[in-house]
């Protein structure tokens, strides 16, 4: 007798605690059902809870107590992005540029491209290469074109893209970032041939060995982007585990998008090291011989010197938003807002070409003036 007692009140007590938590007033009495639901939907965390409790099946002597906890369900998606805190005159003028530098990147990135393409005098490993380039600023300004005015939709209508849209959008970025990353790679081992290697330059780096290497890059490029698509370590955009972008990318696949990021990187810097290397050493008498009977200054200087500023730019663009992903920083807007930089270089960089590449220039010219 004294155990069921005790069985009782042991019960009894269990149910008033966790529905005095719940509900915030305890329930008392012997033979009671007690269900208490509680919507905070209005918790400014997006936090959503359903607790249900009950306590019932009281009889005479051995009174028996079944608490049937139903549990506070986990946190459920919110319908929308908390847009209030990210609508400000800054970012909406952030945006705004944004679109305006992709479709400048798009424009300016096609035209050295279609160039090269069109005039045989430019089939040239060198050239072949940079076309390569263009073509992933191209890509880029494309992306960040769809995913700026996505982002303007989203603010505008208060609705949230479907996760295959902004997996989509995420591989386009890193699509876009790898294939210049491992491009400006073999652009920059064709200079080091030619400038290290001058004597073998020829029978090495060919046209056709510079179009397989293209392709590669780029299918090793696809491969890399789309790697994230395949990440179940999320379970959605809002998970505090995993870093906000795309629909989540958990930190093990931001460990793998990171390595293979700055390999080529460094790659950039040994190989830029070993060009300037070459020419500190004997590039300068050959610059007083030129100076001597008034030549204009080597190509192979001029190229050198050319790529060095186009790697300048891709560093600038793209280290920060690289950094910052390798701090596994869940800061969306600071994320976003480093994105800024990636498409400035894609917009910087037909600038470049257009200053520092006479030949280049000329034959842009000559997509609008038919001068042979």
């Amino acid at each position: 007798m004294m155990m069921c007692r005790g069985s009782y009140i042991g019960a009894v007590l269990v149910v008033l605690l966790v529905t005095s938590r719940c509900v915030g007033s305890p329930a008392s009495g012997s033979g009671v059902n007690v269900t208490d639901r509680v919507d905070v939907s209005d918790n400014p965390n997006n936090s959503y809870e359903n607790c249900t409790f009950a306590a019932s099946n009281s009889s005479d002597l051995g009174e028996n107590i079944t608490s049937n906890v139903y549990g506070c369900l986990q946190e459920e998606p919110p319908s929308s992005y908390p847009l209030e805190k990210y609508e400000s005159t800054g970012s909406l003028i952030l945006v705004g540029t944004t679109i305006c530098l992709g479709v400048w990147s798009v424009v300016a990135n096609s035209l050295p491209l279609a160039a090269i393409i069109k005039h045989e005098k430019l089939h040239t490993p060198v050239y072949i290469l940079m076309a390569n380039l263009a073509a992933g600023d191209v890509l880029t300004g494309i992306a960040f074109m769809i995913g700026s005015s996505l982002l303007v939709y989203v603010t505008v209508t208060e609705t949230v893209p479907a996760d295959f849209t902004l997996r989509f959008r995420m591989s386009s970025i890193l699509l876009s970032g790898m294939s210049s990353a491992y491009g400006l790679v073999a652009l920059t081992a064709e200079r080091y041939w030619f400038i290290v290697h001058g004597m073998s330059y020829v029978n090495n780096v060919t046209n056709d060995k510079c179009k397989v290497v293209i392709v590669v890059v780029w299918m090793w490029s696809l491969l890399l982007a789309v790697l994230p698509q395949f990440d179940s370590h999320c379970t959605g955009r809002f998970d505090e585990d995993c870093i906000p972008l795309g629909s989540g990318l958990s930190r093990n696949y931001v460990l793998i998008v990171v390595v293979f990021v700055f390999i080529p990187m460094a790659a950039i810097l040994l190989l830029n090291l070993g060009i300037f290397w070459c020419l500190w050493k004997h590039v300068n008498a050959i610059a007083a011989q030129e100076a001597a009977v008034g030549a204009p200054p080597s190509v192979n200087r001029k190229s050198a010197i050319t790529i060095v500023i186009i790697t300048i730019v891709f560093l600038v663009g793209w280290m920060p938003f690289f950094i910052k992903l390798a701090q596994h920083s869940t800061d969306m807007v600071s994320l976003y807002s480093m994105m800024f930089f990636i498409i400035l270089n894609s917009a910087i960089n037909p600038v470049i070409y257009g200053f520092r590449l006479k030949e280049v220039r000329r034959r842009v010219a000559r997509l609008f003036v038919n001068n042979q």
